[in-house]
């Protein structure tokens, strides 16, 4: 599976999350600060290639839904630079709690699609590792309304260097 194929599937997963269409409008007030329509925002090119460890000169953001009273805000932010290195931050907030446990192991399989990707211990309320030869994922749950996921390029990527990105921008 193509690294975008990837993101598009965790992308529709992490959009729809929850909710229904009532009241939808006007988003409610966010849980803090955190703004997970600005993904580009949370870490700039000097310290995700610090981060990282790769040498990255461009961020692209890609804004992919606003929040509403029932739809999660989510953006992406790619990150690219020499020789091919390339980074994606997808982040997510929802107006209401619902990452629950059923939500988390839909994300796991991404809705059945993907085997299920290994569990991270100690970071956020749950994180998921996810191998495949070209890219490399982490899915992390922060709390109840938010969550990230940061995709490395290449074969030589580490749940060491998606872990450092995960941190750099939990709430």
């Amino acid at each position: 599976m193509t690294r975008l194929t990837i993101l598009a599937a965790l992308a529709g997963v992490l959009a729809g999350c929850g909710g229904d269409d009532a009241g939808a409008g006007a988003a409610p007030p966010a849980a803090s600060d955190w703004d997970a329509a600005a993904a580009c925002a949370m870490l700039d090119l000097g310290k995700m290639s610090s981060l990282t460890g790769l040498s990255l000169e461009t961020a692209k953001l890609t804004p992919m839904a606003p929040m509403t009273a029932s739809t999660a805000a989510v953006s992406m932010c790619e990150y690219s630079g020499t020789g091919g290195a390339t980074v994606t931050l997808l982040t997510r907030e929802a107006p209401f709690d619902d990452a629950t446990p059923e939500a988390i192991q839909q994300a796991r399989t991404a809705n059945g699609l993907m085997d299920p990707a290994e569990d991270v211990p100690g970071l956020g309320k749950a994180a998921l590792w996810r191998a495949a030869p070209m890219a490399k994922s982490l899915q992390v749950f922060f709390d109840e309304r938010r969550s990230v996921v940061v995709t490395l390029g290449g074969s030589e990527a580490t749940l060491e260097q998606a872990s450092a990105v995960a941190r750099a921008v939990e709430p």
